[in-house]
């Protein structure tokens, strides 16, 4: 009987039970993708009585993820605890113990990223993120696999769906911030707490890893930007706008030079005219442009967030954990991800 791939899921609220469902709605093609099973071994929640939705196993449920991260008998640790401190330490544990990870922290990876990448490298595993900077988008695969030869010299994009939601809404209602907001918070766009969003610190978390991908001869923990959010645009800024024919947008940027070293970075509300990609990127969408020095400009584009394009990726990361087991099934092979 061929080894199943066994995963320790870390955290079981939106993204986790969109992890679960992703992999019980498509276990056969899973299993022909990769040659092998891949099954669920443990979850560690937090609230070990909180309501689930139907199809999670709650016997495999427990309440502390140093059980998931130390058993031997799972090969794979997928962290969707969200946080720092105790992600990094549970991080930490299960790769020191010799498992692969994949993670959709980017708080945890903007700061302390260079560390795991490192503690990967020693116990020679595997590390994967593309989860944690655009959900659905594959922009680190992206940068990763097509840009070997081009050398990036720009990237920039809209990369928060909540303050892109936000400002959409004000651009075509006429609703002030504080509306916007509470819209977004009613529709599952936005955290209660929204300050990571609306002030900038989310978008430049993601800004960081990407990059991290571009430049690779220092770590993340030396990029820097100074993030400015959108929580001070006025309904008198967006209508001045209008009155332009441009919009207001949130958007990341960073430059390089040709030996790969960041030449500036940025982040906050940029006034955009209508021969801008960027400028029809509306809603709860995100995109990326990418500029190198032999393509050109080409532009990422798709669900940024939500719980099943960030499952997608994280499944699609286990394929970069397993390459070997790996089958060509053509148009096939594209996960289903089931009604939203």
């Amino acid at each position: 009987m061929v080894k199943p791939i066994r995963i320790g899921l870390l955290g079981c609220g939106v993204v986790g039970t969109g992890v679960v469902r992703v992999l019980q709605q498509n276990r056969e093609r899973i299993e022909a993708v990769f040659g092998r099973p891949v099954e669920i071994e443990k979850i560690a929640v937090a609230d070990l009585t909180r309501p689930r939705m139907s199809f999670v196993p709650v016997a495999k449920l427990c309440d502390d993820w140093k059980r998931v991260c130390t058993d031997d008998n799972i090969d794979v640790i997928i962290e969707v605890m969200g946080g720092q401190t105790a992600a990094k330490d549970a991080v930490s544990v299960a790769l020191q113990h010799g498992k692969h990870v994949v993670t959709a922290n980017k708080e945890l990876l903007s700061t302390q990223g260079g560390a795991l990448y490192e503690l990967a490298r020693s116990r020679n595993v595997r590390l994967e993120c593309e989860a944690s900077v655009l959900g659905g988008i594959p922009a680190l695969h992206t940068l990763e696999t097509y840009f070997r030869v081009n050398q990036i010299r720009k990237l920039r994009g809209i990369v928060n769906g909540t303050s892109n939601y936000i400002l959409t809404k004000m651009h075509a209602d006429g609703t002030e911030f504080a509306e916007a907001l509470a819209e977004a918070q009613e529709l599952g766009y936005a955290e209660p707490d929204a300050t990571m969003d609306i002030e900038g610190l989310d978008a430049s978390f993601k800004l960081q890893i990407l990059a991290k991908y571009v430049s690779k001869t220092v770590t993340i923990a030396e990029f820097k930007a100074q993030p400015s959010g959108i929580s001070q645009v006025t309904q008198q800024d967006i209508q001045q706008a209008l009155a332009q024919g441009k919009r207001i947008k949130h958007v990341v940027s960073a430059e390089f030079a040709a030996d790969g070293c960041i030449t500036s970075m940025h982040v906050g509300p940029q006034l955009l005219s209508s021969d801008d990609v960027l400028y029809h990127v509306n809603g709860v969408q995100n995109a990326l442009e990418l500029s190198g020095d032999i393509v050109g400009d080409i532009l990422l584009s798709g669900p940024g967030a939500g719980a099943l394009p960030t499952a997608s990726a994280i499944v699609e990361d286990l394929a970069k954990v397993y390459p070997t087991h790996l089958r060509c099934l053509g148009n096939s092979s594209v996960m289903s991800v089931g009604s939203r």
